[in-house]
């Protein structure tokens, strides 16, 4: 017999159990929703600007 807090579908599955199976999947694709907005805002972030060298790689001056 199942617990008064349990109610069960026509396939015999109970609702509460799907019911934490369903926010469960939901907080796992948030997670990796979340995961890959970090990993997509470090590729798309603005590049670091450094400064040219003085010296062309040549050697040669230019004037």
């Amino acid at each position: 017999m199942l617990p008064i807090t349990a109610k069960t579908t026509g396939q015999g599955r109970s609702t509460l159990a799907r019911t934490k199976l369903d926010w469960a999947i939901i907080a796992s694709l948030l997670a990796m929703g979340a995961l890959n907005l970090v990993a997509l805002a470090d590729k798309v972030a603005v590049p670091q600007a450094h400064a040219a060298p003085m010296s062309h790689s040549c050697g040669a001056p230019l004037a």
